[in-house]
């Protein structure tokens, strides 16, 4: 699998780990932090998966890094940015304000800039 595909696949599923995450918490309203709370939240089917889209994330990033120089890879990792942001405004109606909207398209600006480094 090209690199770049493998670093696209792992930012990709560490924002829908992050978008299940914030769903998740949603669904259990309020969180008490003590041990029944929090075996009630990792054990949701929210975070659950949202952990296995995580883990998996970090598994692909493993890989991306023993392939690829930290200073090409990392700031690819912004890209969640973008996702979690798309994602978000698709399936959990926050807005799109103006200025949000030009600060995605100077991260993509920089992504593109380093993508073709």
């Amino acid at each position: 699998m090209p690199v770049l595909l493998l670093i696209l696949l792992s930012v990709f599923l560490g924002a829908v780990a992050q978008v299940l995450f914030k769903v998740g918490v949603q669904h259990l309203g309020q969180v008490v932090f003590d041990f029944q709370g929090l075996a009630r939240l990792v054990f949701s089917p929210f975070v659950l998966s949202g952990l296995v889209a995580f883990a998996s994330s970090f598994l692909l990033w493993l890989k991306v890094l023993a392939e690829v120089p930290l200073s090409y890879a990392y700031p690819m990792v912004s890209l969640g940015y973008v996702f979690v942001f798309l994602a978000a405004w698709l399936f959990l109606g926050e807005s799109l304000p103006p200025l949000r909207i030009m600060g995605l398209a100077l991260i993509v600006a920089g992504i593109l800039a380093i993508a073709r480094s």
